[in-house]
């Protein structure tokens, strides 16, 4: 019985050591890879705690008599260092060491003495933090990509940033520093677009099933406070939870890689020009003046409506923002924000009576120095019209 309850005793350990190892890895990849509800973790962090009651139901007699031995220690005060004792002359014969005496012992073969080293505590612990280390590097160290020849960019991409176990290593190459959550344009005029009014409009239901695209507009001028309302909807600062900001749309990881650049062709009060979006103070920055329609209209492929519209509303990525935190897959990350936002844009268009038409298509470099933007660190993604539509449009 004895016996059992060692071998017990052991195997808890044992298990034990694993699934911590297995909750560290998993809470890992769960931090990296901003996973909320990874289902290994939490089973994981459970078999711990069940393994860690057994271990201490199998050894509570242990537990109490070391608890009990410590207390009379320190109630008895330190201990006086009894008086040397007389040596004698007698020469006492030299004993032959351990290891010795156990490979002569003809009741103790080495096999025996093997097993028994195995299946001791320390051997266990050993074994298990083995065979942790093997399978992660087996599950993490998978082969590159297969990828077919003439494969496009995007496939490329798509299986390169495939996650693995071993991937979490990542964490320790030098991804940059984050950049500033942020944009600001200081010295740049600013408009202030006050407290949007958010009453009133279709519900979200109604809004979803109204949704088109609209490619005809009114000659009408957007008004200041409708622009103000759609920029609020489709990525504005929406609450505060311990001073990191929310908005309007999610984000992976709240890092926000998204800036937004309304160009302005018809809004009543506002000067023609290329504005940047200050998510703080909810405010529009003028970055370059001017009429810039026709230029819109020709690097988005001759689509006449992108300068009839009251404004056209850019999408560009910060990727710097995730690149410390996701590493590869920030790019999905990014184009994953860039669609919440413009169906947001979509939705607050329609909800509001406005319409809306979202472009892929365009000539980036162009686009990117009419933003004012390198197009490397920071580049156009997505431009989305809109603008008052006619009585009669039904696109």
């Amino acid at each position: 019985m004895k016996r059992l309850r060692q071998d017990l005793d052991h195997l808890t350990s044992a298990g034990l050591l694993v699934a911590a190892l297995v909750t560290g890895v998993t809470g890992l990849i769960a931090d990296l890879w901003d996973l909320n509800d990874f289902w290994y973790h939490t089973v994981a962090g459970y078999v711990m705690g069940g393994l860690a009651i057994v271990h201490v139901l199998l050894n509570w007699r242990t537990l109490v008599a070391y608890g009990r031995f410590r207390i009379r220690t320190i109630a008895a005060g330190p201990a006086r260092p009894a008086p040397a004792a007389r040596t004698t002359a007698t020469a006492r014969p030299p004993t032959r060491p351990a290891s010795a005496a156990v490979a002569a012992d003809p009741a103790n073969p080495p096999l025996a003495s093997a097993g028994r080293a195995i299946l001791s505590r320390r051997g266990l612990l050993g074994a298990g933090i083995g065979g942790a280390v093997g399978l992660a590097l087996g599950r993490g160290l998978r082969q590159p990509p297969q990828i077919a020849a003439g494969s496009d960019v995007g496939v490329v991409y798509h299986e390169w940033s495939k996650p693995g176990v071993i991937d979490t290593l990542g964490s320790v190459a030098n991804w940059g520093q984050s950049v500033p959550l942020y944009k600001r344009y200081p010295g740049a005029r600013t408009v202030p677009l006050g407290k949007p009014d958010l009453d009133g409009g279709l519900s979200t239901a109604d809004a979803i099933v109204a949704r088109r695209s609209t490619r005809t507009y009114s000659t009408e001028a957007v008004s200041l406070a409708d622009l103000s309302r759609l920029l609020h909807l489709a990525s504005g600062l929406s609450a505060d939870r311990f001073g990191n900001a929310r908005r309007t749309a999610p984000s992976s990881g709240a890092l926000y890689p998204v800036e937004v650049y309304p160009v302005v062709h018809n809004v009543a009060g506002l000067e023609r020009g290329v504005y940047h979006y200050a998510y703080e103070p909810h405010a529009l920055e003028l970055v370059k003046p001017g009429d810039y329609r026709q230029r819109v209209v020709e690097q988005g492929l001759m689509q006449e409506f992108l300068g009839q519209c009251g404004a056209v509303i850019f999408l560009s990525q910060i990727l710097q923002r995730m690149r410390p935190k996701y590493q590869d897959r920030s790019y999905r990350y990014g184009l994953v924000e860039i669609g919440h936002i413009g169906q947001n844009v979509y939705l607050a268009a329609t909800s509001m009576g406005l319409g809306a038409c979202g472009i892929g298509a365009f000539m980036d470099d162009d686009i990117n120095a009419m933003l004012g933007v390198d197009g490397v660190e920071e580049a156009a993604i997505y431009m989305l019209a809109v603008g008052k539509v006619p009585p009669a449009a039904d696109a």
